[in-house]
């Protein structure tokens, strides 16, 4: 199939043994397969889907999956046809054997359309899985000659991995394929010569791989496992094809770094000429977006490989899950030894991973349909005959024995340690990336962070990946060394010796003492080794306190660091060093790398791994317990291996209960340190001062996160336990920082620090063991102190929240998050209602922030159900539970007008100024009745009543003005504003805005002045000022992505998408409404969802997409009807009328536009925005009687006469010819 610069298709059929191919069909227009949406869709469900599989995310994933057989018989269809020469050439071509589909296009929208979702409509499965390879190729005029791969039979292949990512462990969602392809290539390990590109730059890359042309062994393949991007180029000159093509360009790169770090975008063309120097003839791109092909070809990285000389490219189409990459990679590898051609490779790999299709989510492995995301560009097939993988032999009884030794000493029998995994290794590609960066430039590394966290498991695997990947000069130049008690010595002398003897034989040691430094200290600064000490924390900084091995002296440990300092100084090696502690006696030479927790996206790769023997645990995973469960884990590798497997006979929230020491917990009667968690710990809470201990027992109360601050305000009350009292906030940091010291905590900064999960569960039995039979007295007084620093400590989060300060006290906020919500759920539990109000207040602003909408209604209910006796009837307002269910029934109210559910909030706010209004007017009741003004004045404005909205705000207004409220007068005058602007009057919009900007900048409350730019941008964008409103809009953006606002952020993205679809800019107005509906649907904010429907929808249209924008604005009005929203449900009327004039079916367009003026008593209302001189243009067009026939028919009613002697009218535009106005 062969596709032109004017999107016209030719199919051609050539036979084995034919040099040409013979068109069978006439040349002609191939209509558009795929449109905008359907792509995204399938974007998001391939790589967003699975991050967040629940709810309305879990439908939408359903139902594009369901999809793809509609999309593949699309495309099938847009190809081949409904009949015709086309299609019966392929039905043809089908009875034969060995058929292959081959795209043809110069033009890369073409091929980067998913045609490995093509289906025949009268076949059950896709072409491609049926084992049909799909190849795209371009134009043979477009190729350049290409060259011969180089390789005798029996050759090892060869692979260059460019691992590239120069933003670090800053990579979103940061995964290396390489790592896992390793792991999955044992059947042809010892004939994969896979070496990394270190450094990986540009120079590197031109330097390795002519070294190797000129040693007569050019690789076989180039992998890239890093990122591409696009950069944007001039639109092309008139006459390069059709308006299908003629979008602006855009240039592939592929990221390599710089040598002083940071990225180095290359263009493709570069990076080919560099591939067709170094003689390379096939190339894998695992670069993320290296596929998803610009307008012109030189915008595809592969295309333009396939140009200069490249023999074939498989790519991925979309980002992939590493795992899936590297199931693919496997396989595809396997199948180049077994004799397969690159395309049979790619077919049958494609076929492995619609077989093999789960993939990790938080709910546990789920399928995903991602085997159309790896596909192949050729010019020439490609494939190597003499990789071949060697059948296994029987083994010989000696063999045996010898395979059996090498074993032990890999696993480290009767050493304690070697580089076999304890496991499988699950996750850590940031902290593998930094290390494989950090040993190349600073030689000395200690990897530090507190018991259990995987430190000699990482340092383990990152042994492994320098011996199978080049980073050290022979593969047996990985050593390791265990620092375990027990040992004769840890002094310089032992260490130089055990090295020395694994290098040089027993000759070593007839060497002396000076000799045998020189030596190894040569070695290390001439050669490439690697050298892994474990368990250093007990050569000094934690002794073991059996004294089984003696720590340094002050002689030896200035020996030791002496011989680190020179390493770091002139070798080539690289020593790597796992402690609890940060080793700060070893000088500022030494690099230190803090080994926390694993990432949300491990630990649940690890959690499906812990799991996997115990499927009866799999609904346990559905509740919300578990989730809790996993995040008071932590990522903590050890906690989870012996926590998680304990669900098979309990629940995730009994084992929460435990780990927070309220429930013993089930353990064995392993005391080894690195296998029990209360062992673990022990080893390290021992290191701390008496004094130290007993304080520290406080920490069971906390969640996660304690804080240097918190708990001086803890030390003040006068509730809490004597041995706790009358420390100051400098004397709990020390106590903190002791305690990170030796790996029980990690510091974050500011006075805060993150618990070994496992920790309050140890701190617990400690307490009881100090306190004998006074435990639960004096657990409950310090459960009193900790309430009262908790109220203290939220309220001053409360007043930092509206000030200059808020994006701190968001941070704050965000880690402290679960301390505060067990502190409320305390305080309802026993009655402290006003600790609870006080709590609550900054938890509601954090809920509404982040749109925690549901949280926080099960909050509501909880302190409804609590306070309400009977059920409904609520405490008296004048008393602390009153303050507390007046306030967070009001809070809930608010999120109700953000829902559009405007009845039942109006509903509270009446009955809350009812009840406000019924007792004596002290200020504070005078404030909370101006307050419910204001919201009554919102819920009217949103229906529409303008009148009434005005009405409203002007009682609140004169309340506030007497009390001097200036934050409340500020709000006020902002919807003040909003009001005028709805009704036209964008001047007086504006000097309201600009009055409650002014209060809002003096008090320095950025959430509210957020509000006001954005609204001072929307008013400015009506008066027709679109680069003044983009101002005002980024203004906003910026507070708004600083404090992490999404419900904000959403908004704002949807308006920058109005101005520039103002500006004609349809494309960026799309960006920034997708950008917004992304938000929108995670937050379930079905009005605000409804809103960037309506524009998407008139995107479409002015594109020319008809059909496309009748869906969107159908979909944005069943939300409007569904939440009684009139205003909402004009606007979607008024367009879908426009939408059928546009068509010339006017009955209809005036039904549409009858039924948007239908809505308002009122005529005309100015909701309907142009539908009242519609209704007359069209009135003019069909005539009186038809509106008085359809106006009956739709509505029930006789045609009011206001609307009838409006529609008499005539305007200068009014006689029928003439072009209505449009929104």
């Amino acid at each position: 199939m062969s596709v032109d610069a004017d999107g016209r298709v030719t199919v051609q059929v050539r036979l084995a043994g034919e040099a040409f191919a013979t068109q069978v069909a006439a040349a002609r227009e191939m209509p558009w397969p795929l449109d905008d949406t359907a792509l995204e869709d399938l974007r998001w469900y391939l790589e967003e889907y699975l991050t967040a599989p629940f709810a309305v995310y879990e439908d939408r994933g359903a139902a594009i999956r369901d999809r793809l057989d509609v999309w593949g018989g699309d495309l099938f269809t847009a190809l081949f046809g409904q009949a015709g020469p086309a299609r019966e050439a392929y039905v043809a071509a089908r009875s034969r054997r060995d058929v292959e589909i081959v795209l043809q296009s110069a033009s890369a929208r073409f091929l980067g359309l998913p045609w490995e979702l093509m289906r025949d409509p009268a076949r059950p499965t896709p072409l491609a899985l049926e084992g049909l390879p799909m190849i795209r190729t371009l134009p043979s005029a477009d190729l350049t000659e290409s060259f011969e791969p180089v390789g005798a039979a029996g050759a090892r292949l060869r692979v260059l991995m460019v691992v590239s990512r120069p933003e670090g462990t800053a990579d979103v969602g940061y995964q290396m394929v390489a790592r896992p392809l390793l792991e999955r290539l044992e059947s042809v390990r010892g004939t994969v010569e896979l070496t990394v590109l270190r450094p990986p730059t540009l120079t590197q890359f031109e330097t390795v791989l002519q070294d190797a042309v000129e040693r007569g062994e050019p690789f076989h393949i180039v992998h890239f496992d890093g990122h591409g991007v696009f950069a944007r180029e001039p639109v092309l000159p008139a006459g390069r094809g059709s308006a299908m093509y003629e979008t602006a360009g855009e240039r592939g790169m592929l990221a390599f770094e710089k040598p002083e770090g940071g990225a180095d975008l290359v263009p493709a063309e570069r990076v080919a000429a560099v591939l067709a120097a170094g003689q390379v003839p096939v190339v894998v791109l695992n670069a993320c977006q290296s596929a998803q092909l610009g307008s012109e070809v030189e915008a595809a990285v592969a295309t333009r490989l396939l140009r200069e000389g490249t023999a074939s490219v498989v790519a991925m189409a979309y980002s992939v899950y590493a795992v899936a990459a590297a199931e693919f990679m496997a396989v595809f590898y396997e199948r180049l030894f077994a004799g397969d051609s690159v395309s049979e490779a790619a077919t049958k790999a494609r076929q492995h991973l619609h077989t093999s299709n789960l993939r990790p989510s938080p709910k546990g492995p789920l399928p995903l349909e991602d085997w159309m995301v790896p596909v192949h560009y050729m010019r020439r097939d490609i494939s190597f005959p003499g990789l071949t993988t060697p059948r296994p032999q029987p083994t010989s009884q000696e063999a045996m024995l010898a395979e059996v030794r090498a074993k032990m000493q890999d696993d480290g029998v009767g050493n304690g340690h070697g580089l076999a995994p304890a496991g499988k290794f699950v996750g850590r590609d940031g902290l593998l990336f930094t290390l494989d960066t950090a040993a190349r430039l600073q030689p000395v590394i200690v990897l530090h962070g507190p018991g259990g966290v995987g430190k000699t498991e990482l340092a383990k695997a990152f042994g492994r990946w320098w011996r199978d990947t080049g980073g050290v000069d022979r593969p047996d130049l990985v050593f390791w060394d265990s620092f375990e008690p027990g040992v004769s010595s840890f002094g310089l002398d032992g260490l130089v010796t055990s090295l020395g003897l694994r290098v040089f034989g027993n000759d070593f040691a007839a060497l002396d003492r000076l000799e045998r430094r020189r030596t190894v200290e040569g070695l290390l600064s001439e050669v490439r080794v690697l050298w892994l000490w474990d368990n250093f924390e007990t050569v000094r900084s934690m002794p073991d306190p059996t004294g089984a091995t003696p720590p340094l002296d002050q002689d030896e440990a200035d020996e030791l660091r002496g011989f680190l300092h020179r390493i770091a100084a002139r070798g080539r090696s690289a020593i790597v060093i796992t402690s609890r502690s940060p080793e700060d006696w070893l000088g500022p030479q030494t690099r230190r790398i803090e080994v926390g927790g694993l990432n949300r996206d491990e630990a649940i790769l690890y959690a499906n791994q812990l799991l996997a023997p115990y499927p009866g645990t799999r609904p346990k995973r559905e509740r919300r317990a578990f989730e809790d469960l996993m995040h008071w884990l932590d990522g903590h590798p050890l906690s989870m291996r012996l926590i998680l497997p304990l669900l098979d006979t309990t629940t995730p929230e009994r084992l929460l209960d435990a780990l927070q020491g309220t429930e013993p917990l089930p353990t064995g009667d392993d005391e080894d340190r690195t296998t029990n968690l209360a062992a673990s710990i022990a080893y390290s809470f021992t290191h701390l001062p008496e004094h130290d201990q007993q304080a520290l027992t406080v920490l069971a109360l906390f969640h996660t996160i304690t804080d240097s601050d918190v708990l001086a305000l803890l030390s003040q009350s006068p509730k809490c336990p004597q041995r706790l009292r009358d420390l100051s906030s400098a004397e709990w940091q020390g106590i903190l920082e002791r305690a990170a010291g030796v790996g029980l905590l990690s510091e974050l900064g500011a006075g805060m620090f993150r618990l070994h999960p496992a920790l309050p569960l140890y701190l617990t039995a400690h307490w009881q063991r100090l306190s004998l039979g006074g435990f639960s007295t004096e657990y409950a007084a310090a459960m009193w102190a900790l309430l009262d620093a908790s109220a203290a400590f939220a309220q001053w989060l409360g007043e930092q929240w509206n000030s200059e300060s808020a994006q701190t006290a968001v941070t704050v906020m965000e880690l402290h998050r679960r301390n505060l919500s067990a502190m409320l759920g305390h305080a309802l539990t026993h009655g402290h209602w006003s600790h609870a109000d006080t709590i609550a207040r900054p938890l509601n602003e954090y809920w509404n922030l982040r749109g925690l909408y549901e949280e926080a209604r099960a909050w509501v209910d909880r302190t409804q159900h609590v306070l309400e006796d009977p059920p409904g009837t609520p405490p008296p307002l004048d008393a602390p539970a009153g303050h507390l269910w007046a306030f967070l029934t009001h809070a809930q109210a608010n999120r109700q007008v953000r829902a559009g559910q405007l009845t039942q909030a109006e509903h509270s706010y009446r009955a809350l100024l009812n009840s406000y209004q019924e007792l004596p007017g002290s200020e504070d009741i005078h404030v909370n009745i101006a307050v419910l003004y204001h919201q009554l004045g919102m819920t009217a404005y949103l229906r529409g009543e303008l009148d009434q909205a005005e009405h409203w705000y002007r009682k609140s207004l004169t309340i506030e003005e007497r009390l001097n409220n200036r934050s409340g007068m500020a709000g006020t005058y902002h919807e003040l504003g909003i009001t005028a602007r709805k009704r036209g009057d964008l001047d007086q919009a504006d000097r309201w805005g600009r009055k409650a900007l002014r209060i809002h900048e003096e008090l320095g409350d950025r959430p509210r002045m957020a509000i006001v730019y954005h609204n001072l941008g929307n008013t400015a964008q009506r008066s027709g000022e679109l680069d003044r409103a983009d101002d005002w809009y980024r203004k906003a953006l910026n507070i708004r992505d600083e404090l992490g606002d999404r419900p904000g952020m959403a908004g704002t993205y949807h308006q920058l998408g109005v101005t520039a679809y103002l500006r004609g800019d349809l494309d960026q107005a799309d960006h920034w409404y997708r950008k917004a509906l992304t938000i929108k649907e995670g937050l379930r904010n079905r009005p605000s969802m409804a809103s960037t429907y309506h524009q998407i929808g008139i995107t479409a249209q002015h594109r020319g997409d008809l059909d496309q924008a009748a869906d969107w604005c159908r979909k944005a009005l069943a939300i409007f009807a569904e939440l009684h929203d009139r205003p909402g449900m004009a606007n979607s009327y008024g367009q879908l009328g426009r939408l059928a004039e546009i068509r010339g079916d006017n009955r209809q367009a005036l039904e549409w536009t009858i039924r948007c003026i239908a809505l308002f008593e009122h005529y005309p209302h100015p909701a309907t925005g142009p539908a009242p001189d519609r209704l007359k243009h069209l009135t003019h067009q069909l005539g009186v009687h038809t509106l008085k026939t359809l106006w009956r028919a739709i509505t029930g009613d006789t045609l009011p006469s206001s609307i009838q002697t409006h529609v008499a009218q005539t305007g200068p535009d009014e006689t029928g010819s003439g072009e209505s106005r449009t929104k």
